[in-house]
């Protein structure tokens, strides 16, 4: 009788371990082998799921997207009332656990995939949803314009992404949360 496979367990593996290279060595050292070397099995093993490098890519990015998903799904819907778009932009300013990884996998594709990569496509859906999610948090927080609060948060915080990269002592969770609860509080007040 065969073995019943859990599929969504084993991209889960193959992403997890798609993340611990880039980790360790980069993107660049992110291969079909050494993948599949990490999750202790043949190549076949991982082609049978993921054909190519940037399937694996693509995989190991929407895994990570799944799981900040969830996070600042949870954290928005414990936010008190009104508090949702502050709850939100505080979380965006973690600087925690896979957050500085995920971060530099991100650019990376975007710098060298080109936007029309599999990978690409997944992180500017992903960014779409994070602004209207902040869109939507503005409208509930009283913001008078709340698209152009989510666009400037959006902008902020994307940028407050690269420069976590560029220069991580500096740019810390604990040093930029501060400053995106005052603009928070200023987009809001704003007339």
């Amino acid at each position: 009788m065969p073995v019943e496979i859990d599929i969504a367990q084993r991209l889960a593996a193959i992403a997890d371990a798609t993340l611990e290279i880039v980790a360790a060595e980069g993107i660049d050292g992110v291969t079909i082998r050494a993948v599949a070397r990490r999750v202790g099995g043949s190549t076949t093993l991982v082609t049978n799921y993921l054909p190519t490098r940037e399937a694996l890519l693509r995989n190991a990015v929407e895994h990570a997207l799944a799981s900040w998903g969830a996070e600042v799904g949870q954290v928005a819907e414990e936010a008190a009332e009104g508090e949702r778009l502050s709850t939100v932009a505080r979380w965006a300013c973690s600087t925690e656990g896979d957050d500085q990884v995920l971060r530099r996998l991100f650019m990376e594709i975007l710098g060298r995939a080109g936007p029309e990569s599999e990978a690409a496509r997944v992180l500017r859906e992903d960014a779409r949803q994070g602004r209207d999610l902040l869109a939507d948090a503005a409208r509930d927080a009283g913001a008078a314009d709340a698209a152009f609060t989510a666009d400037v948060l959006h902008l902020v915080l994307r940028g407050f992404y690269l420069s976590s990269l560029e220069d991580p002592e500096r740019w810390t969770g604990e040093r930029v949360t501060p400053l995106v609860e005052r603009l928070v509080r200023l987009l809001i007040t704003a007339p």
